[in-house]
């Protein structure tokens, strides 16, 4: 088999067998766009433009072989995985005092100055070049496009330009409005930890206040819901971000999910005509421990969003026309993942590209 990393654009590949994930599974065939060998990962544009969409997705090598025949498909063999431990011997999941999947921003950095003060995500620790893979929060992407860029962000760092993050602090004395505000502009930033801060102070102030002592339209349910929609969303966000490659979905990642999908339930019962709710609830479920009777219940919520009805709802789910795409490729994968009834990738938000701006 060639080697991934010496393709050059124009090539052709074909997704490995076994592979079943949101928008390519094993037999999918696509043509080179850009290879990165530092990343081992490369952007292709899949024949399959249903399955995929119309923009080019960034695949990682072990997912993927060069196509020299088309229709060549294959599972993987023995031999392959043999070589790809060989590779990984060297990258390490501790080293120092850093550990894979922890969360560190970024300093000290002089030939790529733009990226200080970012949050990244480790990855791996490779003992022969003495660096990280470090994920760069937003790197790559536009901050609210939920394109499909994973892996693009993937940086090689030193240690020393890595720290841990601080706490967020959110100031006091800011009313809700303020606070929703805040929390949209740290959204943008790739702040999701701060996002979060500034949602529940604003969620938490609502449940507290007297009545009649807000604005009218802070007071309607569906403010509210506003709130718990955007604060699912970051922990959707954080869910796939922790999670990134791995064959199982671990406890942090499960964790984020199941308050996502509290936090959009309780926006249901907010607005019951939100469709952004309905959908991030069934974002969120397929984010859990894999099961039929969860692949059933996300089916269940995506399915209310594309046909219209929802219960309490006087002029029925409203959801952006740009979403309509984004919510039927994530159905399809439920369903999938229903038939196959395995194991497989968190449904990968940052593909199922949700082309919407926070309210």
């Amino acid at each position: 088999m060639a080697d991934l990393a010496s393709l050059p654009a124009g090539e052709r590949v074909r997704v490995l067998g076994g592979r079943n994930f949101e928008k390519f599974h094993g037999g999918m065939e696509g043509t080179i766009v850009e290879n990165s060998p530092d990343s081992r990962n490369m952007r292709v544009q899949f024949d399959d433009a249903t399955t995929s969409g119309s923009d080019p997705i960034v695949v990682a090598y072990r997912h993927l072989e060069h196509a020299t025949n088309q229709g060549g498909y294959r599972h993987v063999k023995k031999e392959d995985i043999k070589v790809e431990k060989t590779e990984s011997s060297a990258l390490l999941k501790e080293h120092g005092s850093f550990k894979s999947k922890q969360l560190v921003r970024l300093h000290g950095l002089q030939n790529a100055a733009e990226l200080n003060g970012r949050i990244g995500r480790l990855q791996r620790f490779d003992s022969t070049a003495d660096r990280w893979e470090v994920e760069v929060r937003g790197e790559g992407q536009p901050p609210m496009d939920w394109g499909s860029m994973q892996g693009q962000g993937r940086k090689r760092l030193k240690e020393d330009n890595l720290q841990v993050p601080q706490k967020p602090e959110v100031p006091a004395g800011l009313s809700v409005p303020q606070l929703k505000e805040r929390g949209n502009e740290s959204f943008k930033a790739s702040e999701l930890e701060e996002a979060i801060a500034c949602y529940s102070a604003a969620i938490d102030l609502l449940e507290d206040a007297a009545e009649g002592s807000l604005p009218p339209e802070v007071e309607d349910p569906k403010y509210a819901a506003v709130l718990l929609n955007n604060r699912a969303q970051c922990f959707i966000m954080l869910c796939r971000e922790i999670h990134g490659e791995d064959a199982s979905i671990g406890q942090e990642a499960r964790n984020y999910a199941m308050r996502a999908n509290m936090d959009a339930a309780k926006a249901i019962e907010m607005d019951p005509t939100s469709g952004k709710a309905y959908y991030r609830r069934g974002c969120a479920v397929l984010g859990m421990a894999p099961s039929a009777s969860r692949a059933k219940e996300a089916i269940s919520h995506l399915e209310v969003v594309l046909a219209g009805r929802a219960s309490g709802g006087k002029d029925g789910v409203v959801l952006p026309n740009a979403m309509r795409h984004e919510v039927s490729n994530l159905l399809d994968y439920a369903k999938r993942r229903l038939d196959a009834c395995t194991e497989a990738a968190v449904p990968d938000v940052e593909q199922c590209r949700e082309n919407c701006r926070q309210q």
